[in-house]
């Protein structure tokens, strides 16, 4: 038991110890070919300052070139007054000014342009409450290419990714995972995320997260690795996202962690473990996630960066406050018409009419027995914590009501939890599993 509480105290000092020197060690890096493959992807930067869609009228297949701006300024910028700690931590950039009436208007597509054309630095403003832990890719990668070139990387990657995830499951006969996975995919607005850095991000370790268990699932389940695995998970989160949709990276692998273990329980498992499994595991990516974020803040205080701290608290504080001139209550509701929006049109609805009927004459076919209402009652006894976890995207909004509100054009993109955990559901009571 002590073993077990130290390893994830370990894992916990050293990761917030490990990102610092990451990150120091990407900026020690030269940023002259980085300055000059952003200077040659201002075609492709400039008319997306904006948040271009891929779709245009439909705002949930933003490219995000407006937080994309803010990683490339963070990549490229290089003052002379600053140390690479200071940088590091602190995160400057510079700022254009356009309406000296309004000095807090950001306007980061102008200032990557006047900053890389002109060279100006009219002001700089800090960025430090995120590890900003991208970096330490988007440099060595901006230093061998252009933005244009690494979106193609990021298409293929990411297309190559999800069939890795498919063909890992299938291999493992995991049929009908595959299918529940595959199911949601369309509720993350795949197909506009190769497009963006900042949307990205998610993806990737959401992905990354799912091969872990899928892969290593064995291992990690005679180790008993779980709770340190999804601490981890919580951790990587914190430090390379940008507060976009980070709830997929816990939800997507805790539906996997679910269905296996309904499907393989664990040897001398209790009425009930799975329940309070899925629990300790949300505990300990929610306890990752915080305590890594948190942990740059006292770096910065550690390194003299004294206005790290109180500026990171007034943020958290203002993202957790109810949506706007509304009580929580209502504002709930706003925020959950606001995120659900993107997916009320005819194609979100003849995708998920199609998928429903299917989902129906499997059920049907697979469960032609008198003893029907029997047979789906054994197994909703574990199925219904695949539900439980469905409620995940909606408890996020209730907790983080201001930033579901204001941002609602990707944090919609949790709701693929709900559809993952519901399709999962679907086919774990609709008929006998494949061997495992």
């Amino acid at each position: 038991m002590k073993y077990h509480l130290l390893r994830k105290i370990i894992i916990l000092i050293a990761s917030p110890i490990i990102g610092f020197i990451l990150l120091l060690l990407v900026h020690l890096l030269p940023t002259g070919r980085m300055f000059e493959h952003v200077y040659w992807s201002l075609d492709i930067i400039v008319p997306e300052f904006q948040d271009e869609t891929v779709v245009n009228g439909y705002r949930a297949t933003l490219t995000g070139n407006f937080t994309d701006c803010i990683m490339l300024l963070h990549a490229i910028y290089d003052h002379p007054g600053h140390s690479d700690i200071e940088q590091s931590l602190m995160m400057y950039r510079p700022e254009f000014l356009n309406d000296p009436s309004d000095p807090d208007g950001w306007q980061p597509g102008n200032s990557l342009v006047d900053y890389v054309v002109n060279h100006n630095v009219n002001r700089e403003v800090t960025y430090g409450r995120y590890w900003h832990g991208y970096l330490i890719f988007l440099k060595p990668l901006l230093m061998i290419t252009s933005l244009g070139s690494v979106r193609m990387f990021f298409a293929a990657f990411q297309l190559v990714l999800l069939c890795l995830i498919l063909i890992e499951l299938t291999a493992k006969g995991l049929i009908r995972e595959a299918w529940a996975f595959l199911i949601s995919v369309p509720f993350l607005f795949y197909f506009s995320t190769f497009a963006s850095l900042s949307l990205s991000v998610c993806y990737f370790l959401m992905i990354f997260a799912l091969y872990v268990l899928i892969k290593f699932w064995d291992r990690i389940e005679e180790k008993k690795l779980f709770i340190e695995v999804f601490l981890l998970f919580g951790i990587l989160t914190s430090y390379f996202d940008f507060l976009t949709y980070p709830l997929v990276t816990l939800g997507y692998p805790l539906v996997f962690f679910a269905c296996k273990r309904i499907a393989c329980p664990a040897s001398g498992e209790k009425k009930g473990s799975l329940f309070l499994s899925v629990i300790s595991n949300s505990i300990a990516w929610t306890l990752g996630y915080g305590f890594m974020w948190i942990s740059k803040w006292f770096i910065g205080r550690i390194f003299g960066c004294r206005d790290l701290i109180g500026n990171a608290v007034s943020t958290v504080g203002t993202r957790l406050q109810s949506a706007e001139s509304m009580n929580r209550f209502a504002g709930f509701f706003r925020v959950i018409s606001l995120n659900l929006k993107p997916y009320l049109n005819w194609g979100f609805f003849i995708y998920i009419v199609i998928i429903v009927a299917a989902v129906s004459v499997i059920s049907i076919m697979n469960n032609k027995s008198s003893h029907l209402p029997m047979i789906l009652s054994d197994k909703f006894k574990n199925a219904w914590v695949l539900l439980f976890i469905a409620a995940y995207p909606f408890v996020w909004f209730i907790a983080l009501e201001n930033h579901s509100e204001q941002h609602w054009i990707y944090t919609c993109r949790i709701l693929a939890v709900t559809v993952y955990a519901l399709s999962a559901f679907a086919f774990g009571v609709s008929g006998n599993r494949e061997k495992n």
